[in-house]
C-alpha cells in the first residue's frame, strides 16, 4: 500500500538558545531583582517630614493628624490616605503632599484662620469668624489668637456653630482686623454687657457696648498702628465717646 505523498512527519530540530541572549536575560533578571530590593531597602524609608505653611497649628499637631507610620517606605506610603486624614481636620483648608527623594515627605497646608479661644465645659475651643468650632483643647500650651473671657460655652464640639450673641459680636469685631493687629491682642473681656480688649503690652481698649462695632474696630486698628509706629506709651484707649480718648502713661 502506497503512502500519500506530503503526509510524512518530520520532527523539527530544536534551535539552541544563543548564549548571548541567555546571558542578557539573566542580566535583566538580576537588574530587576536588585532594583526591587534597593527600592524596598531602608535607604528609602521616610526619615524626615517637612511642614510648610502652618502658623496656628504646631508641627506636632500636624504630625499627629497625618499619622505617618515610622520607617514607611517612601514609595509605599499612601499619600492619598495621609492627605484625606489632614483634610478632615477643620483647621486645615487645603493640603498638598509631595515626595522628596530619597526619604523626605513635604506637607504644605493652608490653614483656616482662627480668631479666638473661649472657655468651654471641656477646656477651650478655637473659633473662626463664623463661630465654627475648629478645635477643642483640654489645655492650651500656646495661645496664638485672643482669648474671649467673661463668657463660657457649656457645650462646644468640633464643627458646632456658636449661638451665643455676645461671642458672635466679638468675632465680628475681630474679623475686621488684619493679621498684624490681631497679633497684638491677647484678650477680649465681656463684663456686664461692656467689652474690653487688652493688648500684649497691657493697653486696655474700652470698647463699651456692641453698638458701632465695625466703626470701633476700624478705630482700634488705626490707633494701635499709630501707637506702634510712634512708640507711644499708653495706659488705655476709650472708644465710648464720639471722639476716641487716649490716656498716656505718666
Amino acid at each position: 500500500m502506497l503512502k500519500p505523498k506530503g503526509l510524512e512527519y518530520r520532527p523539527q530540530e530544536r534551535q539552541p538558545v544563543p548564549k548571548r541572549l541567555f546571558s542578557g536575560l539573566l542580566m535583566v533578571l538580576f537588574v530587576l531583582i536588585t532594583g526591587f530590593l534597593f527600592l524596598n531597602s531602608s535607604f528609602f524609608n521616610v526619615s524626615s517630614i517637612v511642614i510648610q505653611g502652618n502658623k496656628y497649628m504646631s508641627n506636632e499637631e500636624i504630625y499627629a493628624v497625618a499619622n505617618i507610620p515610622e520607617n514607611s517606605n517612601i514609595f509605599r506610603l499612601g499619600i492619598t490616605e495621609v492627605k484625606e486624614r489632614l483634610s478632615r481636620d477643620l483647621r486645615i483648608a487645603q493640603v498638598e503632599i509631595s515626595r522628596k527623594f530619597p526619604n523626605t515627605i513635604v506637607v504644605t497646608i493652608n490653614e483656616r484662620k482662627p480668631l479666638a479661644y473661649v472657655a468651654s465645659s471641656y477646656g477651650f475651643v478655637e473659633l473662626d469668624k463664623q463661630g465654627i468650632v475648629l478645635a477643642a483643647y483640654k489645655n492650651l500650651k500656646k495661645v496664638r489668637v485672643p482669648m474671649i473671657t467673661g463668657v463660657r460655652l457649656e457645650n462646644g464640639y468640633i464643627a458646632d456653630q456658636v449661638q451665643n450673641q455676645s461671642i458672635i459680636n466679638i468675632l465680628s469685631f475681630l474679623a475686621y482686623f488684619d493679621e498684624e493687629t490681631l497679633d497684638q491682642l491677647s484678650e477680649i473681656n465681656i463684663n456686664a454687657g461692656q467689652i474690653f480688649a487688652y493688648t500684649n503690652n497691657s493697653i486696655q481698649i474700652r470698647i463699651g457696648s456692641a453698638e458701632r462695632l465695625l466703626e470701633k474696630a476700624k478705630l482700634t486698628q488705626d490707633m494701635l498702628k499709630e501707637i506702634h509706629d510712634r512708640n507711644l506709651v499708653v495706659e488705655y484707649i476709650d472708644l465710648n465717646y464720639s471722639a476716641p480718648f487716649i490716656k498716656f502713661k505718666q
